[in-house]
């Protein structure tokens, strides 16, 4: 991307060492590492770090030490995170500290609560105690200001992977009291997602994640805990606050932003960072900006837990990830774990009902990497639920392991399923099968082929979201021949069948769930994959679109005038690939829904025409709009939100071709149901045009 390509997205510098400065030098400069550095040049643009230890880190603090406010890592470093343009509340919360978000009063002091342990568990603890002093995680309270504020008990908890110990706060009594917030993190399905064949990868691990942010001075107070007689409050972000992760989160995201504007994909969840590239020195390359950018920033590297030698397989979050066979599976301790817990549960042994939740915790933790993982795990779900006890009051509960358990847990037994995988990756194109069914018949349709059928008598009186789930597996069976070997996409109106589809079976209904369990098991032999997406039945007007709560994304359009722009800087477009016949910005257009579009339902299940092309896309479809545009080489206007939190920013940087452009601000800026409908916040939306072009 050209310079003023990175100006016109406000690009910012980046922080690191100047041009030709070794890294070692660099790093020793920040102090971000006790360790010394060895760089061998690999290319110009790459090179391989293998690190030495030669030093213990020296410590902030002595047990005695006072209470004195901690100096963050992140805040000595103000410079740097204005200039990456973090927000208000992002530079705030490292400047000054976190302020916990009270949704109700914050409790009163009851009285200091000491935490209490013995024999080994309390020398453990102890130390880490002294750890966290040494690291300024806490402080000693004075006595004279021990009587107030909120006390904690203390204890510990093994690390994910179990590779250490955690301390953690019983904070559950003052997370009643904070604001409940909704936010994203990356989850291991869109991990899978984001990768292409032979990715190269890279790993970086953030030291003392929470660590990084410190807590408003005066909030700490209800951060306390006592162990042997003294208080302690945490002068940072602790584990077991509720707001922990989201705040992390909000401030990495803010510092991932630009990195993501120069093109550099990153997969992040909390203090694990997976980086990825087309080619070796690529990688590298980024690796080390990336380093540079954070040490520049102030976070601490955890230097053994990274892997910065580039390449095509790579441990991450508990997968083994392989570009080159363009699979991922279980790592070894996932597995082992797994079958660790399950050879407790043998027939007409007793368990803790904590255990059940565990196996259940580590099944759902699997299941985005073992084929058909949902579909094995119904049994054991539908056996833990009959036995009717609650995970929070009942943990503690034995129980009996009945053959109908071992019964659902004999499929997890087998080796091979844990070991065999599943495919990377986005679906590029996939069959469409467009369902629907009443009470008296069923009809579908598939590239223009066309099937019915009317339902026995035995069928008569059948409650519709069975009818619309068997007709789905009828259609499947009858167009076979034009299906097998293929990824599959079922549209229907019944969301019903969309849920059962999507998550192989379910709960609610013991039959839906043995005629999906039918439906998924026959679909695993004949198809690649298959998906279901709600259509609804008819069109969305303006007064049936705000009767249902709320309008739908894919169906916003651009107000004329500034199409009428795009055109002007960017050429006329021959094709609307996400359009209707309200919206549509060409006279050739593909449809999410309308069956008479002039080139047909559902733009990535067809092959696109070349020329340039236009596309103003739900976002959900973004990441599959870009991967057809990268690997088919299209000329694509891309009209799409500049979100940099989001992993796709990095794509579209990587295929951009010439200079975006920022849609003018304008309250009729997007507009639904023939202009009857604004979008309530268009500013949210930070549209740009961006010109694309697949290499």
């Amino acid at each position: 991307m050209s310079r003023a390509q990175q100006k016109s997205i406000k690009m910012l510098p980046m922080s690191g060492p100047r041009r030709g400065r070794p890294l070692a030098d660099f790093l020793a400069s920040h102090g971000s590492s006790p360790y010394t550095w060895a760089v061998k040049a690999q290319s110009p643009r790459a090179c391989a770090v293998v690190a030495t230890s030669t030093a213990a880190p020296q410590p902030l603090g002595g047990a005695g030490a006072p209470c004195v406010t901690a100096v963050s890592p992140l805040s000595t470093h103000m410079e740097e995170w204005t200039a990456v343009s973090a927000s208000h509340w992002v530079i705030r919360t490292i400047s000054r500290g976190y302020r916990l978000q009270f949704a109700s009063v914050p409790p009163r002091f009851s009285g200091v609560v000491f935490s209490h342990a013995q024999g080994s568990s309390a020398h453990i603890l102890q130390g880490e105690i002294s750890s966290l002093l040494e690291k300024g995680a806490i402080c000693i309270v004075p006595p004279d200001r021990s009587q107030s504020g909120f006390y904690s008990r203390y204890f510990l908890v093994p690390k994910r992977g179990g590779t250490g110990i955690r301390p953690i706060l019983d904070l559950r009594a003052l997370n009643r009291c904070l604001r409940k917030y909704r936010f994203k993190m990356l989850t291991l399905s869109s991990l899978l997602r984001l990768i292409h064949q032979n990715d190269w990868f890279t790993s970086i691990d953030l030291r003392d994640a929470y660590f990084h942010i410190p807590v408003y001075p005066p909030h700490r107070k209800f951060l306390r805990f006592a162990f042997q007689g003294v208080c302690y409050e945490y002068t940072v972000l602790p584990f077991g606050l509720s707001l922990s992760p989201r705040v992390f989160v909000r401030c990495t995201e803010a510092a991932i932003a630009p990195l993501r504007g120069r093109g550099i994909q990153l997969a992040t969840y909390l203090d694990d960072w997976l980086l990825l590239a087309r080619s070796r020195e690529e990688a590298a390359s980024n690796t080390l900006v990336v380093i540079r950018h954070l040490c520049g920033l102030g976070f601490r590297i955890n230097w053994q837990k990274s892997a910065l030698l580039p390449s095509q397989k790579i441990t991450f979050l508990g997968l083994n990830l392989d570009s080159g066979a363009f699979t991922a599976r279980l790592s070894t301790p996932r597995v082992d774990a797994l079958s660790l817990c399950l050879a407790r549960f043998r027939l007409h042994s007793s368990v803790r009902f904590a255990l059940c939740l565990r196996l259940l915790g580590l099944m759902a933790s699997a299941i985005s990497v073992v084929p058909l993982g949902r579909l094995h795990m119904r049994d054991f779900q539908r056996w833990v639920a009959s036995l009717g006890l609650s995970p929070v009051r009942h943990r503690a509960r034995r129980v009996t392991v009945s053959a109908a358990c071992v019964a659902a847990l004999r499929c997890w037994r087998h080796p091979s399923l844990l070991a065999q995988g599943v495919p990377l990756g986005l679906v590029l194109v996939r069959k469409v099968v467009t369902t629907d069914a009443s009470l008296s018949g069923w009809g579908e349709l598939l590239e223009g082929r066309s099937v019915r059928g009317v339902w026995s008598r035995e069928l008569w009186g059948t409650h519709i979201n069975y009818l619309e789930l068997l007709a789905v597996f009828l259609a499947l069976r009858r167009f076979l021949p034009f299906l097998s070997g293929h990824h599959v996409l079922v549209r229907t109106d019944n969301t019903t069948t969309v849920a059962y589809i999507n998550r192989q079976g379910g709960l609610r209904s013991m039959r839906l769930d043995t005629l999906a369990r039918r439906l998924i098991l026959w679909c695993s032999r004949h198809l690649l994959s298959i998906r279901a997406t709600h259509v609804p039945g008819v069109l969305n007007r303006g007064a049936d679109l705000l009767s249902r709560g709320t309008p739908l994304y894919g169906d916003w359009s651009l107000h004329p005038a500034v199409v009428e722009q795009i055109w002007i800087r960017f050429g006329t477009a021959v094709v609307d690939l996400f359009a209707s016949k309200e919206n549509a910005q060409c006279p050739l257009f593909f449809s999410l829904r309308d069956r008479d579009a002039p080139l047909g339902v559902d733009a990535l299940a067809h092959d696109w025409p070349r020329g340039l092309l236009y596309a103003f896309p739900p976002v959900a479809l973004i990441p599959s709009t870009l991967l057809r545009v990268r690997t088919q080489r299209h000329t694509l206007i891309l009209v799409a939100p500049f979100w940099p939190a989001m992993h796709w920013v990095a794509d579209i940087f990587q295929l951009l071709e010439g200079q975006p452009w920022k849609l003018p601000l304008r309250r009729d800026l997007v507009s639904q149901a023939g202009g009857s409908i604004f979008h309530p916040h268009p500013e949210r939306l930070a549209l740009w045009a961006w010109p694309l072009r697949g290499a």
